[in-house]
């Protein structure tokens, strides 16, 4: 009961953070307007080519910073196979979870609290030839409402470091795996005041034991110029995915390069004892 009202007292200030950067009365609408707009413009996905290079995962078309590195990673860390499944927290447009599901072979339930997302994500289910092995449901990863001890294994791609209530993730997260399960993620430390600095203590008291936490190779240099990119290109973005999204991006992009010296992209393997 404590932990559910902590949780909601937690959403209604994540609703006024949101108003306060944004305009937009909480982060529903603001992610909703960001999936929307992006596969609208392919500006935005000739940005991310020509930065990433080698390492743009062109299949998976996800909204973050993902790298082919990251889903290899995880495809070989979560180490799963047919009959088992896992998680993906925060899933976005689920190209990432699709194209990770079809290389263990695992069944895979992704959640999100963005329905544009959800229901795009549904829609790739049948290209990367995962049907009745993939559902996606909009959600919130803090409380999820699924059984305890359901999944083989949990991941989630660049989204943790905006969830407003990581305490109740973390602690949602450990509910939902079985012992010996692995959550395998990637987000940002962010060396400033109200920011996580380090989430090992996050995790920790929920029963993980840490087997990997590492910075990600070359994700300065990447994220810096995609978001100079991003600037530079604001009007032909504007045109193409919208106004609204295209402002959200450039938002983003003028609020973390400035502090982006403070960062530092992570990727962590936790095994729930």
């Amino acid at each position: 009961m404590l932990n559910s009202m902590v949780h909601g007292v937690k959403s209604v200030f994540s609703r006024f953070y949101w108003l306060a950067t944004t305009g937009r009365w909480g982060i529903h609408g603001v992610f909703d307007d960001l999936y929307a707009g992006q596969p609208r413009s392919e500006t935005f996905r000739n940005i991310y080519r020509d930065v990433f290079a080698e390492e743009f995962a062109e299949e998976a078309d996800a909204s973050g910073f993902l790298t082919m590195s990251d889903l290899k990673n995880i495809s070989r860390d979560l180490a799963l196979h047919s009959g088992q499944s896992f998680v993906d927290l925060a899933c976005g447009r689920g190209g990432a979870s699709l194209w990770i599901s079809r290389a263990m072979g695992a069944d895979v339930l992704g959640i999100d609290i963005s329905s544009v997302a959800i229901a795009d994500a549904e829609r790739r289910i049948a290209s990367f030839g995962r049907q009745g092995h993939a559902r996606f449901a909009v959600g919130d990863i803090a409380a999820t409402n699924i059984p305890s001890g359901t999944f083989d294994g949990a991941m989630s791609i660049d989204a943790l470091f905006m969830v407003p209530d990581k305490v109740g993730a973390f602690r949602e997260t450990a509910r939902i795996l079985k012992p010996g399960a692995r959550f395998a993620f990637t987000t940002w430390e962010v060396d400033h005041a109200g920011r996580v600095k380090d989430y090992r203590p996050l995790l920790e008291p929920y029963g993980f034991e840490i087997e990997q936490y590492d910075e990600c190779p070359g994700w300065r240099r990447r994220q810096e110029e995609i978001h100079k990119r991003i600037l530079a290109e604001q009007e032909t973005l504007a045109k193409e995915m919208g106004a609204d999204a295209a402002k959200l991006w450039a938002g983003c992009s003028i609020a973390e390069l400035p502090i982006i010296h403070l960062m530092r992209r992570i990727y962590v393997v936790a095994r729930k004892r």
